[in-house]
């Protein structure tokens, strides 16, 4: 299985934690991580990572989420620039902000089964669109391993 995490993931964990939700959401991406490792899925990393990571203002958080997020990539999605041609602006029209169809088109161009994000505007705009990887929460990943 392939997985794409956007940057909200790799914040969660070092998100306040006094919401239930939050905490919830964190537990999860923790799991699938270490599922991920333990069934050799592969993580993707990619360029809109490292640039919305980098603009992590907090010195403790952005060493801690950097550190997170270079455990946890274990292979690189490159830009396809047809798949970006293609699918960016129709993530535009429908709405979707710029730094999230970055991670949209980066997930499709690697091939990614699953993008996980915990912004449900990005969840709800992505599931009315025609496209080949599924947008969700990390709190509705298939635990089975169901694609």
């Amino acid at each position: 299985m392939k997985l794409y995490f956007d940057t909200c993931c790799y914040n969660r964990p070092y998100d306040n934690q006094k919401q239930n939700r939050i905490r919830a959401e964190a537990a999860a991406i923790k799991n699938i991580i270490w599922l991920a490792q333990w069934y050799c899925y592969t993580i993707f990393g990619s360029m809109a990572l490292d640039k919305e990571i980098g603009k992590i203002k907090a010195p403790k958080k952005h060493r801690m989420v950097l550190g997170f997020y270079r455990r946890t990539a274990t292979e690189r999605a490159t830009a396809k620039k047809t798949v970006f041609d293609h699918f960016a602006p129709i993530a535009s029209l429908a709405g979707i902000s710029r730094p999230d169809t970055l991670h949209l088109c980066y997930a499709i161009s690697a091939g990614a089964d699953y993008l996980l994000t915990t912004d449900d505007d990005f969840i709800n705009i992505a599931a009315g669109m025609a496209i080949p990887v599924k947008v969700i929460n990390p709190l509705n990943f298939p635990l089975g391993g169901t694609v």
